[in-house]
Formats: structure tokens, C-alpha cells, sequence
């Protein structure tokens, strides 16, 4: 491992592989409990760490948050509404505000927005082939569920602790498939029990000379019950023992990690908008704007896709903490 760990022309730092090894075992704290487990570790999750970074850095650079760019940025302008949705989301932002809170003398902080890309089909009117129509089918484009979330002071530091969260979430897909499969041993443990008892009961069935008035084939029942409990036998056998689980779960981190770009990704996407966040031909001569978004496909349960960009927040742009709860008081009455 040490050999490994000090050879040069590796990409991931001594430092990055440290950090994230900590984060691993913080989500999965029994990996320690298995035979030299940092060194079985160390080659998959720096392998990790620099696909994450390279998916990182294509993020393009960050762009300002903030209400007063809000006519001048395309891209601003179809994620939000209007600029008073810039300052909601940054309102509702609970890493934003704990963020500034705890660096009184920043005025800036760096973060991740992500929302959902939704697309539909909608009528609208239009003028096509000179005559104007009310029905020509149009696909409108918004951004859903806006989050802002992992603050850092610096473009670089958010990189780096999006690399690391990258790590640690492929270690909670981990343990949410190795919890699966121990949910799916303790249904097989119970149906073996119900199998169990049914198995006796038929065999009291068949006792004394209760045999001779039975109504249903109990040969044929004992055949079936016995091929089922073969069979929740071999599904038991196939999952392991109790005492493999520490095993299983570090064989399943290494799984993950040997083949990051299987789980997650970043795809660019351009997308030609008017000014109603309507898809365009590719050349029109109606007012349109080019918006490039990045797409990462992220690995959690169930996977989902988020469009996400790096952008800097002003401290004076965070409405005052009340305002939140105003908002749904409003909402309430």
C-alpha cells in the first residue's frame, strides 16, 4: 500500500486518498474489522477520486447568484422566474445560511446549485409556414426542486469537497445494497420457518389414520414444500453467512469504486430557449439564447439525474431568517 501510495505519477494525492478513506469508514465504520482493509481500499478509491475529478473539473466556472444578474444571464433567467426566485432559494438554503453564520467576515460563498430538468409537450401559438397557428407543438423547458447545498470559500475547495462526496456516496450505496441483501436474508430466514411449519403439519396430517380420510394429495404437497425449502436454501447459501457480512460489504465498496463512470456521470447538453424557456430549431430568427447545462447522473436510491453548476452567493443577498417563516405563515393562512 505504502509502495503505492508514494508513487509519483499517480494523480490522487496521499492527503485526498486519506480523506476519503476516513469518509468510508465513517459511513461503513465495520470495513475495519476486515483483513487489511485500507490496502484492499487505497487502488479503487483512487481511481474514484480521479474520475471524480475529472467530472469536476468540466464543471464550467462559477457563476454569481445573484438577483441583480438576473437580466443580464440567459441562464439565470430559465432556471428562475424572476429574481426574486434567486434570493428564495438562497433563503431556503440551510448550508448557506450556516455557512455565512459561521464565516462572519466572508461576503461571498461558493455552492452547488442543483434543480431537476423537466421538459413537456405543450400547444402554443406560432407562426409556421407564414400562417399563424394556436396549436403548433412546442416543448417547454423548467428547473425544478432548486437546491443549494455544500458551501466552501473558495471555487477550488468546493471541487475538492465534491470529489470527496463523491467517495462517500458511492460508500452509502454500499451499505444500502449490502442492507438489501440482509433484508432479503431475514425474508428467506422467515420463509424458511413458515416452510418449517408447514412441513410438520403435514406430516401430522398423514399420522395414525388420518391418512385415510385426507382429501388432497399429501404426496404430492410434500414434494412441493420440499422443493421450495430447496430452493430458500440455496437463496440462503447464495447470500452467506452472518459472519461473511463484513466480507461482503468491503467486496461491495471495492465493486463500486473499481467502476465509478458505471454509477455516475456528467454530460453537457445545449439548449436552444426562447425567452418563454421554449425549445428552438436550431436556427430561428425569434429572440433565443444558447444555455449550456451539465447533467450529472447521480448514484442514490432511486438514481437520479440533476442539472448542476457551481455558483458564488453574496451574504447580502441571504434575506433575513424570518422571511422563510413568513413566506409559509403566507402560505398557511
Amino acid at each position: 500500500m505504502f509502495n503505492w501510495l508514494f508513487r509519483r505519477d499517480q494523480q490522487s494525492s496521499r492527503e485526498d486518498v486519506k480523506q476519503a478513506l476516513a469518509r468510508i469508514v465513517a459511513v461503513a465504520p465495520q470495513v475495519r474489522l476486515a483483513n487489511r482493509y485500507e490496502s484492499r481500499l487505497v487502488p479503487a478509491v483512487a481511481r474514484t477520486i480521479d474520475h471524480a475529478r475529472e467530472l469536476v473539473a468540466a464543471l464550467p466556472a462559477p457563476r454569481d447568484a445573484t438577483p441583480g444578474a438576473w437580466a443580464s444571464d440567459p441562464c439565470l433567467r430559465a432556471k428562475f422566474a424572476t429574481p426574486d426566485d434567486i434570493t428564495h432559494v438562497i433563503g431556503e438554503s440551510h448550508d448557506v445560511r450556516d455557512w455565512f453564520d459561521g464565516h462572519i467576515a466572508a461576503d461571498h460563498a461558493f455552492a452547488v446549485l442543483g434543480a431537476t430538468l423537466v421538459e413537456r409537450g405543450v400547444l402554443v401559438a406560432a407562426l409556421e409556414g407564414g400562417v399563424m397557428r394556436s396549436d403548433v407543438a412546442r416543448t417547454a423547458v423548467s428547473f425544478d426542486d432548486k437546491r443549494m447545498r455544500f458551501c466552501s470559500e473558495t471555487d477550488e475547495a468546493l471541487r475538492r469537497e465534491l470529489v470527496q462526496r463523491i467517495v462517500e456516496q458511492f460508500a452509502l450505496e454500499a451499505v444500502a445494497r449490502v442492507a438489501g441483501q440482509e433484508a432479503r436474508r431475514d425474508a428467506l430466514q422467515e420463509y424458511r420457518a413458515l416452510l418449517s411449519a408447514r412441513m410438520q403439519m403435514l406430516g401430522r396430517r398423514g399420522a395414525g389414520m388420518s391418512s385415510l380420510i385426507a382429501s388432497t394429495d399429501l404426496a404430492g404437497d410434500a414434494t412441493r414444500l420440499q422443493r421450495d425449502f430447496e430452493e430458500n436454501e440455496a437463496a440462503l447459501a447464495a447470500l452467506g453467512s452472518l459472519a461473511d457480512s463484513i466480507e461482503t460489504q468491503i467486496q461491495t465498496i471495492i465493486e463500486l469504486l473499481d467502476q465509478p463512470s458505471a454509477l455516475i456521470s456528467v454530460t453537457e447538453r445545449t439548449l436552444c430557449l426562447n425567452q418563454m424557456n421554449l425549445l428552438m430549431e436550431e436556427r430561428c430568427d425569434e429572440p433565443h439564447a444558447d444555455i449550456a447545462i451539465h447533467l450529472a447522473q447521480l448514484p442514490t436510491q432511486p438514481p437520479q439525474t440533476r442539472a448542476v453548476e457551481i455558483v458564488r452567493v453574496a451574504r447580502r443577498d441571504v434575506p433575513p431568517a424570518g422571511a422563510a417563516f413568513a413566506d409559509a405563515a403566507r402560505f398557511v393562512l
